[in-house]
C-alpha cells in the first residue's frame, strides 16, 4: 500500500524541522567564525524570527486560496536554498540575509503544513491530527541537532566544529523534504479560490483578533513557546550556578523533550476521553507552576519531575492551540489565523528574551522562571474564562 498524503506531509514536518534549530546553531558558530560577537550571534536570531512577523498575514492569505501545495514547494526550496547559501557564503550580511530566507521559508511550509488539517479533517480529528503533526516536529528536533552536531564536529580541522559542514547536512535533510511533497499531491486538489472572491471572504486581522478566545489561544501559544526557549537558554545558567555539569544540563533538556514526544504521541487517546480545553488549561498550569519552581530547589532528581511535567505539558498545548484557533475562524480566514499564531510566536521569542535579560540584570536568574511561569500561568487563567469554540461543543456532543 503506498503511503497516504498526511504521512508525506508528517515525514516533510520531520525533514524540515529537524533542519531549523540545528541550523541556528550552525549559523551562530559560522558567525563566531567569521569574527562576530555575541551581538552578531543575536542579530542572526532577530533575522530569522523578522520576516514571520511582517509576511505571515500574507502568507495565510494565499494559503486560504487553496494554494497548499504551491506553498509549500516555495516553503521547502526557501529552506534549502537559505541552508546551501549559509554554507556557501562568507560575511555577516550575507549570513543575515540567508538567517532572513530560512525564517520565510519555515514560515511557508508550516502555514500552509498546520492549514492542510482543518481543510482535510472534521473537528473531532484535529487535535490528533495536530498533535501527530507536532510529533513530527519534536522528533525532527531531537534528530537534527545531534546529526549536526555529530558531522560538523566530524569534519572540523581542530578549531571549533566545521559549521559549513553541520549545514551542508542539514540541506541534505531539506532536499529529502521534496519527495514528501509529491506524496502530499495525493491528496485531492484543493479548490482554488479567486482573489477577488478571496479579498471578498477576508476578515481583518484585528477583527479576527476580536473573536471570542483569539486572543486567549494566541496567548496560550506565546506563553509556552517563550518559556521552552528561555528554559533551554538559562537553565545552563542556573545549573552553572549550582554546580550542574553540561552533561547533566543537556541530559534535563533532553528529558524534557522525550516527555514532549510522549505528549504528543497519546495526545488522540487523551482528548478522546478527556475536554480538550479543560487539559490544555491543565497544561498550562502544570508548566507554569513547574517553570516557577526551577530555582526553588536546583537539585537533580527534583529537576527531572520539573523536566518530565513541564515537557508533557508542553507538549500538548501547541497543538491544542492550533486546534482552537483553527476552530474560531471560518473556512476562508483559517490559515490567516494559524499564520497570525505563528507570527505572534515569534513576536514572544523576540520581546519575552528582551524583559528576561532585564528581569535578570535587576533580580537574578531565578527571576527569568518566575516570570515566565507567571506568564504561564496568567494563560492559564485566561484559557480558563474563554468561551469555548463552538465546532468544538458540536463535536463534543
Amino acid at each position: 500500500m503506498r503511503p497516504g498524503w498526511f504521512f508525506g506531509l508528517v515525514l516533510h514536518t520531520v525533514l524540515l524541522h529537524g533542519t531549523f534549530n540545528a541550523a541556528k546553531v550552525m549559523v551562530s558558530y559560522k558567525t563566531l567564525a567569521e569574527g562576530g560577537d555575541a551581538f552578531a550571534v543575536g542579530l542572526m536570531v532577530t533575522a530569522y524570527s523578522f520576516v514571520p512577523l511582517f509576511a505571515a498575514l500574507a502568507v495565510g492569505r494565499l494559503v486560504d486560496r487553496g494554494l497548499y501545495v504551491p506553498v509549500l514547494w516555495v516553503g521547502t526550496a526557501a529552506c534549502t536554498a537559505a541552508l546551501a547559501g549559509a554554507a556557501l557564503c562568507s560575511g555577516i550580511p550575507a549570513l543575515l540575509l540567508f538567517s532572513m530566507l530560512l525564517g520565510l521559508g519555515q514560515l511557508l511550509m508550516t502555514v500552509s503544513s498546520q492549514a492542510f488539517i482543518p481543510a482535510s479533517f472534521g473537528p473531532g480529528e484535529l487535535n490528533s491530527r495536530f498533535g501527530t503533526l507536532t510529533l513530527g516536529v519534536s522528533i525532527g528536533q531531537t534528530l537534527g541537532m545531534p546529526l549536526a552536531g555529530a558531522v560538523a564536529a566530524w569534519a572540523s580541522s581542530g578549531d571549533g566544529p566545521n559549521a559549513e559542514a553541520g549545514l551542508w547536512a542539514m540541506c541534505a535533510l531539506a532536499v529529502l523534504a521534496f519527495p514528501c511533497v509529491l506524496v502530499v499531491m495525493r491528496r485531492p486538489a484543493a479548490k482554488r479560490v479567486a482573489k477577488a472572491q478571496a479579498k471578498a471572504a477576508a476578515v481583518p486581522p484585528l477583527t479576527l483578533l476580536g473573536t471570542p478566545g483569539m486572543k486567549s489561544a494566541i496567548f496560550a501559544s506565546m506563553a509556552t513557546l517563550a518559556a521552552i526557549d528561555l528554559m533551554s537558554a538559562y537553565l545552563p545558567v542556573i545549573g552553572e550556578a549550582h554546580g550542574l555539569s553540561v552533561v547533566v544540563v543537556t541530559t534535563l533538556i533532553t528529558v524534557r523533550t522525550i516527555a514532549t514526544i510522549v505528549s504528543r504521541a497519546v495526545m488522540g487517546s487523551l482528548t478522546a476521553r478527556f475536554d480538550s480545553m479543560l487539559l490544555l488549561w491543565l497544561s498550562s498550569l502544570a508548566a507554569g507552576i513547574t517553570v516557577l519552581a526551577i530555582p526553588l530547589w536546583v537539585w537533580v532528581p527534583f529537576l527531572v519531575f520539573i523536566m518530565v511535567v513541564s515537557g508533557f505539558a508542553f507538549g500538548l498545548t501547541q497543538p491544542l492551540t492550533m486546534t482552537w484557533v483553527s476552530m474560531l475562524a471560518a473556512s476562508g480566514n483559517r490559515a490567516a489565523v494559524m499564520a497570525i499564531r505563528l507570527a505572534g510566536n515569534r513576536l514572544s521569542q523576540v520581546v519575552m528574551p528582551v524583559a528576561a535579560s532585564a528581569a535578570a540584570s535587576v533580580a537574578g536568574v531565578g527571576s527569568i522562571f518566575f516570570l515566565s511561569g507567571s506568564v504561564l500561568v496568567l494563560a492559564a487563567g485566561l484559557t480558563m474564562r474563554a468561551p469555548r469554540p463552538q465546532s468544538a461543543q458540536a463535536s463534543d456532543r
